[in-house]
């Protein structure tokens, strides 16, 4: 009995691979809404992958543009945040959404060791030695890519308001935006920063900061932090995220910069990898709180 309920296991099995086999057509990869690209840079002279969600209202046809949000690593962190996003543009029983309709486009290394790397190159202000290993230093190279080629795209062809953009980051994409805010701030208008590498470089970015605020006392820009409670020290205290942090933003309010809307917030029993999601989600919902002013500076 158990041998004939084997075989009729193994022939059902057989069935439906070759039902799956008869009936399955290779596409290309694509979601309701969302458009993807292999864009090649040339400034950069290599290859990335862009993928552009566009506004439940989106229409070629009227004349209204959209606030764009640049984040980094789309590969891991687009899938998760399109959704929450497409979700709080719709109005509840009382008209309300949470999130005005934005354009999010994420921006995606090639996923194999060569790239990975260059994400590295990319996301640092200035070279740092890992494992013994000098790399990084590209991050002015990278931004500049992001204006001169990847903006006009996202602008031109979809309608992105150049007078409303955000830049979302975590990790080594977040100190990647800490460099925007001090280095390049006429770039961006919003930031959500997350769980930022300030320990890049013997945490060269803190001079960033100081240096912004010698010859400045404005900063009209929205900026919401974040980190994971659980982000300690590590073994060898090289990396301590919540201190690190703490100290960040300390300085940020000691500041007393005019018209920065600042805001941070420590998500409990979060890690550096668990805390993504809620950060974005939490994050551009705050930042688009906040009215912005218009750009003034020019560095």
């Amino acid at each position: 009995m158990k041998m004939i309920r084997l075989l009729a296991i193994f022939a059902l099995a057989a069935y439906c691979q070759l039902a799956a086999a008869g009936n399955a057509e290779p596409t290309t990869f694509s979601r309701p809404g969302i458009l993807s690209y292999n864009f090649y840079s040339d400034l950069l002279e290599r290859k990335y992958v862009i993928d552009v969600m566009l506004p439940l209202s989106y229409s070629p046809e009227n004349a209204d543009r959209y606030p764009v949000i640049y984040m980094t690593d789309g590969f891991l962190h687009f899938p998760m945040t399109a959704p929450n996003l497409i979700q709080e543009q719709v109005p509840d029983e009382f008209g309300n959404v949470k999130v005005p309709a934005v354009i999010l486009v994420g921006i995606s290394h090639a996923f194999d060791h060569r790239n990975l790397s260059q994400r590295v190159v990319d996301f640092t202000p200035v070279s740092g030695v890992i494992k013994g290993a000098k790399l990084g230093g590209g991050a002015d190279h990278f931004l500049e890519f992001i204006e001169e080629e990847l903006k006009p795209f996202i602008n031109n062809n979809f309608k992105g308001n150049e007078e409303d953009e955000t830049l979302v980051g975590h990790s080594l994409g977040g100190l990647l935006a800490l460099h925007a805010l001090f280095n390049h701030t006429n770039n961006f208008d919003r930031y959500v920063i997350g769980s930022p590498s300030i320990w890049w470089a013997d945490k060269q970015i803190l001079d960033s900061e100081l240096a912004y605020a010698e010859r400045n006392t404005d900063l009209g820009k929205s900026v919401y932090l974040f980190i994971g409670s659980e982000e300690v020290c590590n073994e060898v205290n090289s990396v301590c995220g919540i201190e690190d942090f703490s100290f960040l933003t300390q300085q940020l309010k000691s500041r007393q910069y005019e018209n920065l809307t600042l805001k941070q917030h420590m998500f409990d029993h979060e890690n550096h990898s668990t805390v993504v999601a809620p950060g974005y989600d939490q994050g551009i919902e705050k930042v688009f709180s906040s009215q912005i002013l218009p750009r003034k500076y020019s560095f």
